[in-house]
């Protein structure tokens, strides 16, 4: 039994019992995944008010799943001597030094006064974090946990609205974030047998959104046209101030911006790789909700953001689900026949983004659908594994989030004259960039067509950023000298932003 006031939404009562409803549109009414039972009627939660007494079913596919559940794990050690690689990035990933440019392979120097710090990654789904000991006596730790705020909605976009729509959601949305950066720093600190009351030093890097919410600044202004940055560089914080638990003197940073929803993930991304140490054109793209891209050119950086929200994600896919056990991660079609692999060899429970790449891709090549994004045969679905299907409206979907991505990057280079032929390297940052086939991207246009050997992944160049700020205040100034560099575009400022994002809503013949 739960009392709630009269005309409350339905999915806001839930949030008040602990129900943690799928609502990846922020309560919009879009996605249609926070169904439920009422009086035996499959109702929309979010587009429901309470007027009256009611008995209400929550069907396990309309509810979040062990979201804050944190992962810790032992990563390496650190010597206080020779180099240091970050967890899980091969001599492959990145060559020339990748992760590792010159400033940053001098890392290794104590912090004075400190002896325990964190590095913070807050991405819009999920956040990740890592202990480390300055002395080099305990092992490098990490953890990760998605990111609460998501009941807000799936995308930075959705969260924007509710503050502008109530003041108050501001306050929920930074004590979510907070609440589950000291989830992480407690498993951090208990698997290392420390006191969280001993780190003194945190560094965090995320989207504009993300590190204005941590701060308590209201995002609004980017809610909005001309949808400008409320703050573009964050003063050091007492972390207690904005209710972190760590030292009572500790002080917590964050990344100055690049302008806009390019943030300190992305300044993150240009530390961390080697941008600026060629002549001939460099690319950097972060998939994500925005799709924050980068051209490093003439010695300068250019910068911008597209709007693809959380489609990669799985949000607003019929079956959509986030890359978790049983998700369709890979599609392929042997002997005219259909065949899914799934994370973890589970049973099919959903799509995953790059099941959903893949899987359009796949459909493409073999002509089930046509470049105009139709299908070939008159139907609405493809099923792809037992209860699980394509439907045209994912396809949509999929045509819109791969469409902005390739608009801005078809801009930013039009715009400094530059010819997609002409790069010299593709980086792509962020974890789901690892875990999509390059060549599905390539058929269905998400990413330009150059050779193989000129694209790397990189893994979370966002957490390794804010490392290489926490490990070495040098990297600090560096950060500040690397903005001064940059010049920040709004795509939809420009004139043929319409026309050419709806031509990139085709997908390559």
């Amino acid at each position: 039994m739960l009392t709630v006031p009269e005309g409350i939404r339905l999915c806001d009562a839930a949030a008040h019992a602990g129900f943690d409803l799928r609502a990846h549109c922020g309560g919009a009414g879009t996605c249609g995944k926070c169904q439920v039972i009422v009086n035996r009627r499959e109702i929309l939660a979010c587009r429901t008010t309470v007027e009256s007494d009611i008995d209400v079913l929550i069907p396990e596919a309309s509810l979040r799943i062990n979201e804050q559940n944190v992962v810790v794990q032992t990563t390496m050690s650190t010597k206080k001597s020779g180099g240091h690689k970050p967890p899980g990035e091969s001599e492959s990933t990145c060559p020339e030094g990748g992760l590792r440019p010159p400033l940053v392979d001098r890392l290794l120097i104590e912090r004075v006064g400190h002896r325990f710090g964190i590095a913070v990654d807050i991405g819009t789904t999920t956040l990740a974090a890592e202990l480390h000991d300055f002395s080099g006596k305990l092992p490098i730790l990490t953890a990760a946990c998605l990111n609460p705020q998501r009941t807000f909605g799936d995308d930075v976009i959705s969260r924007i609205q509710k503050v502008m729509e109530d003041s108050w959601t501001l306050i929920t949305l930074q004590k979510l974030v907070v609440g589950a950066i000291n989830n992480m720093t407690a498993e951090l600190a208990g698997t290392a047998g420390i006191d969280p009351k001993d780190i003194s030093i945190m560094v965090a890097s995320g989207n504009t959104v993300m590190q204005s919410l941590l701060f308590g600044i209201d995002p609004s202004p980017l809610g909005e046209s001309p949808f400008r940055a409320p703050a573009e560089t964050f003063p050091p914080r007492n972390g207690n101030d904005i209710g972190l638990t760590m030292s009572p003197a500790g002080t917590v940073e964050a990344l100055p911006i690049f302008g806009g929803f390019v943030g300190g993930d992305i300044v993150a991304g240009v530390l961390t790789l080697p941008l600026l140490q060629s002549v001939a054109p460099r690319f950097l793209l972060d998939i994500g909700t925005n799709g924050e891209i980068v051209l490093a050119h003439r010695g300068e950086l250019f910068t911008a953001a597209t709007a693809a929200g959380p489609t990669f994600e799985g949000a607003r896919i019929q079956h959509g689900s986030l890359a978790v056990p049983g998700a369709i991660d890979h599609v392929a079609i042997e002997s005219g026949k259909i065949t899914v692999s799934t994370i973890g060899g589970k049973p099919p429970i959903g799509i995953c983004g790059s099941g959903l790449i893949d899987a359009v891709a796949v459909l493409l090549e073999h002509g089930m659908i046509q470049p105009n994004g139709r299908f070939s045969e008159k139907q609405s679905s493809i099923e792809l594994a037992p209860g699980i299907v394509l439907t045209q409206r994912d396809v949509r979907e999929l045509q819109l989030a791969a469409g902005a991505i390739r608009a801005g990057i078809t801009l930013l280079l039009q715009e400094n004259g530059v010819a997609p032929e002409s790069i010299e390297m593709f980086y792509v940052a962020g974890g789901f960039g690892q875990s999509i086939r390059l060549s599905s991207a390539r058929q269905v246009g998400l990413l330009p067509p150059l050779p193989p050997e000129q694209y790397q992944f990189c893994g979370n160049t966002s957490l390794a950023g804010a490392r290489a700020v926490l490990l070495n205040p040098a990297n600090g100034v560096l950060v500040r000298q690397i903005v001064q560099q940059s010049h920040h575009c709004e795509l939809a400022e420009l004139p043929q932003f319409q026309q050419v994002f709806a031509e990139s809503m085709q997908f390559p013949g």
